[in-house]
């Protein structure tokens, strides 16, 4: 998982075995180039622990593979293999399987046989090439690095194996669709010193692609995000630049500083990809924000919903989800809003259907026959939507 150590990023570069740091110019105008070492081949377990993990690991993936959690979409995976491969290089992208899992949240993880999971939440958060390309490198160099191998064989040899993976509660899970944290315990127990070197390592990997490095302003958007949780709930705000002793992560305002200085001593070169990013989660959004929008935390969506908003334009659909978002919590005054924001996504034009749904069950709510036509309007350009026989009753039986 994601992580960053401010004080020792740059003392990490020093022990990082096999990175090649090219002289830049006297002057220091321009960065050091990264250079990747050479390519050893896919890591083949060793001994009786690793063999046995890896074949818990194939049967996990196979039932993944079949799992209606997962995100099949092929433009959406083929992109998301693309920035992988061009962030760690095409001969070490060949060892890595990549799985997208509706979840909403803020994550992401390589296990140790090379299965990739990238969360929809994750991919909801993020705003470019760039900063996807940031956090599949933080990931991959955990898998590089072997961090999470180490730690499973940690727990195996302590006999707490069971807590690392129950297979018979993930593989069930994953049957019916949801893929649970339990595949995370253990497996991404890193320590900080960890999360240090593999940040530090991502930092090198997208400064030697073609991607610009762009990962202080993730960091400022999850810390902004916490914020508006803990004034949701009435929780009292924390400080984000610190860590306790039992934190096995680094801060997230750590990791924003320590990425800023990185971002300060590269500079501005290299493809920020933002364009290129929307044009390719634009067709799913749906899918990437689902489980955000039909989730628990209000506050959480809404900024998410936001942040893409300001940062990327509001499309039609990214209205009509806003929209959702309201209409689902239902205060009246949220149904205000609702309404006003589906109309902003017709007047938008390129509208999904939802945006008349939506509108439609809004202003019926609200008392206003208006939504009859919404409605009506629905079901012209969704004839075969999985609810067009709720809404034609909702129609039929209505005044």
């Amino acid at each position: 998982m994601i992580g960053s150590l401010v004080g020792r990023g740059m003392a990490l570069l020093a022990w990082l075995g096999g990175i090649s740091l090219a002289a830049g110019p006297a002057d220091g105008a321009a960065a050091a180039t990264f250079v990747r070492p050479p390519y050893a081949g896919a890591y083949e377990p060793q001994g009786v622990d690793e063999r046995g993990l890896w074949m818990d690991l194939d049967e996990f993936e196979r039932d993944l593979g079949q799992s209606p959690g997962v995100v099949r979409d092929p433009g959406l995976n083929a992109f998301v293999r693309q920035v992988l491969c061009d962030t760690v290089g095409a001969d070490r992208c060949g060892a890595l399987r990549c799985y997208i899992v509706a979840d909403s949240r803020f994550n992401a993880f390589m296990a140790p046989n090379g299965m990739t999971v990238i969360y929809t939440g994750l991919l909801a958060r993020l705003h470019s090439q760039a900063e996807l390309a940031g956090v599949l490198g933080h990931e991959f160099a955990h898998f590089e690095r072997r961090h999470s191998l180490a730690g499973a064989l940690r727990q195996r040899s302590a006999g707490n194996w069971s807590a690392w993976i129950s297979l018979l509660g993930v593989l069930t899970a994953v049957r019916t669709g949801a893929v649970r944290q339990e595949l995370q315990i253990g497996l991404i127990a890193f320590t900080r010193g960890q999360e240090g070197e593999a940040d530090a390592l991502a930092a090198r990997l997208v400064e030697g692609s073609r991607f610009r490095l762009a990962m202080a302003a993730v960091w400022r958007r999850a810390i902004e995000e916490d914020d508006a949780l803990r004034r949701e709930k009435g929780l009292r705000r924390v400080r984000h630049d610190i860590t306790s002793l039992a934190d096995d992560h680094p801060a997230d305002g750590q990791r924003m500083a320590m990425f800023a200085a990185e971002e300060a001593r590269v500079g501005p070169r290299g493809l920020d990809g933002g364009a290129e990013y929307a044009a390719a989660t634009e067709p799913v959004l749906p899918l990437l924000f689902a489980a955000l929008v039909r989730g628990r935390d209000f506050a959480v969506a809404d900024y998410v919903l936001r942040s893409r908003g300001e940062a990327l334009g509001w499309s039609g659909a990214l209205l009509t989800l806003r929209g959702d978002l309201y209409r689902l919590r239902g205060h009246p005054r949220d149904l205000v809003t609702a309404e006003g924001l589906f109309g902003q996504a017709i007047a938008a034009g390129r509208a999904p259907p939802e945006a008349w749904r939506g509108l439609g069950l809004v202003q019926l709510r609200r008392g206003n026959a208006a939504g009859k036509a919404a409605l009506a309007s629905y079901l012209i350009l969704a004839p075969s939507a999985a609810d067009a026989p709720l809404i034609r009753n909702l129609l039929e039986s209505g005044p």
